[in-house]
């Protein structure tokens, strides 16, 4: 692609320099993006201040002429043009792109948080679990200790008849309620009869 520049104007009221000029091209025609860079580069300007205007082809021929302009600023440039549809579509697109990255770098940044954070209570969880357990060793001594003792001692015989006991006096707590079932039994006859 090579681009000619016909006609280059100051426009100092509106601090811009306005462009015409034309493209021969081999392939299709080009991009205004395209357009657009090749003109910042011979102009040396930024390329998100140049705007083109239009790009017109020529039937059946590999040449273009086109209109662009150039802004000293973007503050400029913001004053000046008008925001048409599909810029402003594209505009709020960029807007979106923009936070949507802000959003993801956010959250890699906290799950790097967290990780560092995991990676510090780790070792600090492992010294609290070795401390138990070197205070349950002792404990398990001691408890042997007292298992040792406990079988030097002799049993006392009177131990033996204590716990036989108990089972006797079970058996005449069940007697009991089978008695009262009895005597609720001729007292249920008795009130039949008497009606």
């Amino acid at each position: 692609m090579k681009v000619t520049i016909k006609k280059k104007e100051d426009n100092k009221l509106l601090h811009r320099k306005e462009v015409e000029g034309e493209i021969t091209f081999t392939a299709a025609t080009p991009s205004n993006q395209e357009l657009a860079e090749s003109l910042a580069k011979e102009l040396k300007v930024n390329v998100s201040l140049v705007v083109m205007k239009n790009i017109y082809t020529e039937f059946s021929m590999r040449k273009a002429t086109f209109q662009a302009v150039a802004y000293e600023s973007a503050e400029m440039k913001d004053k000046f043009e008008m925001m048409t549809k599909h810029l402003r579509k594209k505009a709020e697109e960029d807007v979106k792109k923009k936070a949507d990255e802000a959003v993801a770098k956010a959250e890699e940044e906290k799950k790097k948080a967290e990780e560092a954070k995991a990676a510090e209570e780790t070792p600090k969880e492992e010294e609290k679990a070795e401390e138990p357990a070197k205070e349950e060793a002792p404990v398990e001594e001691k408890k042997e200790e007292v298992a040792e003792e406990k079988p030097a001692e002799e049993p006392k015989p009177e131990e033996a008849p204590v716990e036989e006991a108990p089972k006797e006096e079970e058996k005449p707590v069940e007697e009991p309620a089978k008695e009262e079932a009895a005597a609720e039994e001729p007292k249920a006859e008795e009130e039949k009869q008497g009606e």
